[in-house]
């Protein structure tokens, strides 16, 4: 069951797992103008016109940070994933993308599972998948069952509040500005 909503209404869920009190806190630095975390993730950019850049850093008890920016694809080309021992926290910073999600019982692997980069690869969904709008403070959570694919583009144009447009100091269809974190699966169990 994914999560999505703005980081602030995240905490009550925070507060139900304290081993991701460390993970909360790295999410917050990111969006806080003025801390070290947001002027790093804010400062990535690409040499090459077209061309993804990712840092990670570890942020202890397994948590693993990849702060990255990558340019918009078309929805056409998503890239469908899902992954057994990692959930994924995706942030957005700045920037804006679209994320299409869906159970994965609504999809077929396209192969089979990756474990050295806790991978699972799929086939385009049996069924249209939810599509949803990422901008600056919208968190995803992405559990095992969560098949989703990000860093997607529509016609911004006619599918989004003139509202959030103007409120974005970022061009629309600029490539995000984000973090992903992988949190181990074990960090969700009542023994933590």
């Amino acid at each position: 069951m994914a999560l999505i909503g703005h980081l602030e209404q995240f905490n009550a869920f925070f507060a139900h797992y304290p081993a991701l009190m460390e993970a909360k806190e790295y999410l917050t630095q990111a969006l806080t103008p003025d801390s070290a975390v947001h002027k790093r993730i804010i400062a990535l950019q690409s040499s090459v016109a077209n061309e993804r850049v990712e840092v990670s850093y570890e942020l202890g008890g397994g948590i693993r940070a990849i702060e990255q920016t990558y340019p918009l694809k078309a929805h056409t080309e998503a890239f469908y994933e899902s992954h057994r021992i990692f959930v994924d926290f995706q942030l957005c910073v700045a920037g804006m993308e679209y994320f299409e999600i869906g159970h994965i019982t609504d999809f077929t692997p396209l192969a089979d599972y990756d474990t050295l980069k806790d991978l699972i690869i799929y086939h385009n969904p049996k069924t249209p998948p939810h599509r949803l709008f990422f901008h600056s403070g919208i968190l995803g959570v992405f559990f095992p069952e969560d098949v989703h694919a990000g860093g997607l583009r529509y016609d911004i144009e006619s599918s989004t509040p003139t509202s959030v447009l103007n409120a974005n100091p970022i061009t629309p269809l600029l490539q995000p500005q984000k973090v992903v974190l992988k949190v181990p699966l074990e960090l969700f169990h009542p023994k933590h």
